[in-house]
């Protein structure tokens, strides 16, 4: 049976290149004896640098609150081997805006010079609660963040912007979605990350013409890469 894992960091900043967590998390729910159970882990992280202001007013984690916790390289290390143990195993890692995530850790394992996600067999299957939503519902008005999707597909979020609430969170999210859009469970494993990409490069074109035709510059071409962005 596929297992699926809920994944999800909490960071200095914006920037899957330039930017590090501070926290993370991984849940998975299963069934035992006939009982539905949640395995998790999560950790702070201490990323090496001060963590700006606005990122601690965004998930409340400050400089205080890393000063003991797993240094970067660590932390980045025991991530990468996570996310691959999921993978090896023929799991899948699940999350919203999850390329982001992946990225910072694949962005990472470079800068710190260890061998990253690609060079480890990766990235395996993938699903992205947000990629999905905007498949099956794109007319849908109004914002689509991780907290509008909870709302909308009536899973419960209680400490948003936790890493491991939202691992969580997106979980859930994808759960209603199988349920509730059949086509996901018809697809196997490696047929849905390949078709993710096609629906995700489908919408990033479509953004990047709207941005052009109010006069702002396209989309890079390296966000066109699914589910490990790249550079330029």
């Amino acid at each position: 049976m596929t297992s699926f894992v809920g994944f999800d960091l909490e960071t200095t900043g914006v920037s899957s290149f330039d930017d590090a967590p501070v926290s993370f998390g991984f849940v998975e729910h299963v069934t035992v004896g006939g009982e539905a159970l949640t395995w998790s882990e999560s950790d702070y992280v201490h990323p090496g640098v001060a963590i700006p202001t606005g990122a601690t007013a965004v998930h409340g984690i400050s400089d205080e609150m890393v000063r003991l916790a797993t240094p970067l390289c660590e932390a980045v290390e025991l991530l990468a081997a996570r996310l691959i143990k999921v993978w090896s195993d023929e799991g899948v890692i699940v999350g919203m805006n999850v390329a982001y995530d992946l990225t910072m850790v694949e962005s990472l394992c470079q800068r710190l010079a260890l061998p990253t996600l690609v060079d480890r067999g990766g990235p395996g299957a993938v699903v992205d609660v947000l990629v999905v939503d905007r498949h099956f519902d794109k007319w849908r008005k109004g914002k689509r963040t991780l907290v509008d999707l909870c709302r909308h597909y009536d899973v419960a979020l209680s400490d948003a912007h936790s890493a491991l609430a939202d691992a969580d969170a997106s979980l859930a999210v994808f759960e209603v979605q199988r349920a509730r859009y059949g086509e996901l469970t018809t697809l196997g494993v490696a047929e849905l990350t390949a078709t993710q990409r096609g629906w995700y490069r489908e919408w990033l074109t479509s953004f990047s013409a709207y941005l052009e035709a109010k006069g702002d510059a396209p989309v890079a071409r390296g966000r066109y890469e699914w589910p490990l962005h790249s550079e330029g």
